[in-house]
C-alpha cells in the first residue's frame, strides 16, 4: 500500500485543492516533523516508516509483516529488503513520540479550522469532551504504567489506558488524547486540554462537566457550557422564570473548593440557566433530562435549540465508535507504554486523515459530512492508496476518491430501534480465571 499517495509535495497539494493535508500532511510538513538531524542514511527513514505505519493502521490487517509486504509491492522499499519485520519494527522505535503526536494534533486542529460558520452551532464551535479506554497486551512493562483494573484477578486481565478525548462537532475533527491510569481520572485529564480551547466556544458534556468550578472557569474565559445536571437540585419555581422549565438561578460557589484548583479564586455567584425536556422515543420509556448552560440569551438561544444540541453531544459516541471499532483501536499491539502511546497517536493520525477526506468530499458535493460513511471512506481510500501514481494522474485519483467518498451515505433511518443482541453464537469456551501459567502446569498435571 503506497501511502505516499496522500503525503506528497505542497504544491501538489495545493494543486488537488487539498489544503487541509497541505497544511499537516504534506511531505515537506512530515519531514521536517520526523527528520533526525546527523543520522546516517537508512532504508527505513523516518518518513517511509511513517508512511507504512500509517497505512498498517489504517488497514483491516494490523500485522507487521502485511505492512511490509503492501510496502514491497507498491516499490516503497528495495527488493533486496528482508521481508522479515524486525527493521521495520526498530525503525518504528527510532520514530520521536512527540513528533507523531504533533502531525496527528495538527490535522485534526487544521480540520476545525476549516470549519465555517454556516457549518457550525449558531457560528459558534462546539466542543465534546469523553472519557473512554483501550486494551492493552499483558505485559510487565505495560501493567507497571497502565495496571488493570483491581477488581480482576492477577494475571487474569489486561493493562487498561484510560482516555480523555476531545472532538469538534461540526466536522468531526479528534483534537486530542489525553491517556492516564486507573479509572475516575477522566476530568483530571480532561483539564490537562483545556488549552485547545478558545472564547466563543461551546462546551458539550454529560453531567460530569457541569461542577461549579468548571463552569466558573470558563465563563472567565468566554467559553459557555451545555451539560447535563447531576447530582444538583433543580427548583423551577426560583430565579428568574422563562418558560415552563425554564429560568435563570444563581449558582452559589460551595464552602469547600476542589483540590485541584490550587490557589485559583473563584466568584462567590455565578448566573446559570436551567431548563428541562422531556424525551419521547417509541418504543423507550420516556425520560426528563436537565441541563444547566451559561447561554442566558434566551431569544437567541431557545430550548428547543438547546435540546436539539444535548442531542447531538452522541456525535462523540459515534465517533468513538469510528476510532475504536471501525480502525481497530479498542485493543491495542504494542508491549511497553512508549510504543503503545506511539501507536495511539498514530490513529490518531489515520482518524483524522479519513475525517479530512469526507470533509473535503462533503465540502466538494455539497453534502452533509454526517451522512458519508467512514467505513465506505477506509475502504475506498485503501483502495485508491494501492496505486503508485503520477501527480497527473493523481489529481485524476483524488477528484475520483472524494466524489466516490461522497456518494457513499449511509441511509437516513431517524430513531432506528434495534435488540442489542447477537444472533451467532460464540465458541463455547471456559473463561481465564487463573493465571495462564497455573492452568498451563495443571494441564501437565503439575498441579492439582
Amino acid at each position: 500500500m503506497d501511502m505516499f499517495f496522500i503525503v506528497r509535495k505542497e504544491q501538489e497539494l495545493k494543486t488537488s485543492c487539498a489544503e487541509i493535508l497541505q497544511k499537516a500532511f504534506s511531505y515537506e510538513k512530515v519531514l521536517s516533523v520526523l527528520k533526525r538531524p546527523g543520522k546516517r542514511k537508512r532504508i527505513y527513514d523516518p518518513i517511509t516508516t511513517w508512511a507504512i505505519w500509517l497505512g498498517q493502521t489504517l488497514s483491516p490487517d494490523h500485522s507487521c509483516r502485511n505492512a511490509l509486504a503492501g510496502a514491497r509491492s507498491a516499490g516503497l522499499l528495495p527488493k533486496k529488503v528482508s521481508v522479515h519485520t524486525g527493521g521495520y519494527c526498530k525503525a518504528r522505535n527510532r520514530l520521536s513520540e512527540n513528533g507523531i503526536h504533533h502531525l496527528g494534533v495538527k490535522l485534526g486542529l487544521d480540520l476545525m479550522k476549516a470549519e465555517t460558520p454556516e457549518n457550525r452551532w449558531h457560528g459558534r464551535r462546539v466542543i465534546i469532551p469523553d472519557g473512554s479506554s483501550v486494551s492493552l497486551p499483558d505485559t510487565t512493562a505495560n501493567q507497571l504504567v497502565y495496571p488493570q483494573p483491581n477488581t480482576q484477578a492477577a494475571g487474569c486481565g489486561f493493562p487498561v489506558m484510560y482516555l480523555a478525548t476531545l472532538i469538534s462537532l461540526s466536522s468531526g475533527a479528534l483534537l486530542d488524547f489525553k491517556p492516564g491510569r486507573g479509572n475516575g481520572n477522566e476530568l483530571s485529564l480532561w483539564r490537562r486540554m483545556w488549552h485547545f480551547l478558545s472564547p466563543g466556544d461551546v462546551v458539550l458534556g454529560d453531567s460530569k462537566y457541569a461542577a461549579y468550578a468548571d463552569v466558573a472557569l470558563f465563563l472567565e474565559r468566554g467559553i459557555d457550557t451545555v451539560a447535563r445536571i447531576g447530582k444538583r437540585k433543580t427548583d423551577f419555581s426560583k430565579g428568574k422564570i422563562i418558560s415552563l422549565k425554564d429560568h435563570l438561578v444563581e449558582w452559589k460557589r460551595p464552602k469547600q473548593l476542589p483540590s485541584w484548583l490550587k490557589r485559583k479564586s473563584l466568584p462567590e455567584k455565578i448566573m446559570v440557566r436551567e431548563l428541562c425536556f422531556r424525551i419521547e422515543i417509541h418504543g423507550f420509556r420516556p425520560e426528563m433530562v436537565t441541563l444547566a448552560t451559561t447561554l442566558l440569551d434566551y431569544e437567541v438561544y431557545s430550548k428547543e435549540d438547546i435540546a436539539e444540541l444535548f442531542f447531538c453531544r452522541w456525535q462523540i459516541e459515534l465517533r468513538l465508535r469510528d476510532i475504536k471499532t471501525v480502525l481497530g483501536m479498542d485493543i491495542l499491539r504494542t508491549k511497553t507504554p512508549e510504543r503503545v502511546r506511539k501507536e495511539l497517536w498514530m490513529y490518531l493520525s489515520g482518524y483524522n486523515l479519513l475525517r479530512t477526506l469526507m470533509w473535503n468530499a462533503a465540502t466538494k458535493s455539497g453534502k452533509t459530512v454526517f451522512r458519508i460513511s467512514f467505513q465506505g471512506c477506509r475502504q475506498r481510500f485503501l483502495a485508491t492508496a494501492e496505486r503508485n501514481c503520477s501527480f497527473a494522474y493523481f489529481v485524476f485519483l483524488y477528484s475520483q476518491l472524494l466524489n466516490d467518498i461522497a456518494n457513499d451515505l449511509n441511509p437516513y433511518r431517524p430513531f432506528r430501534i434495534e435488540p442489542r443482541a447477537i444472533k451467532r453464537r460464540k465458541k463455547q469456551y471456559d473463561l481465564l480465571n487463573r493465571p495462564r501459567g497455573v492452568l498451563r502446569r495443571k494441564l501437565m498435571g503439575d498441579v492439582a
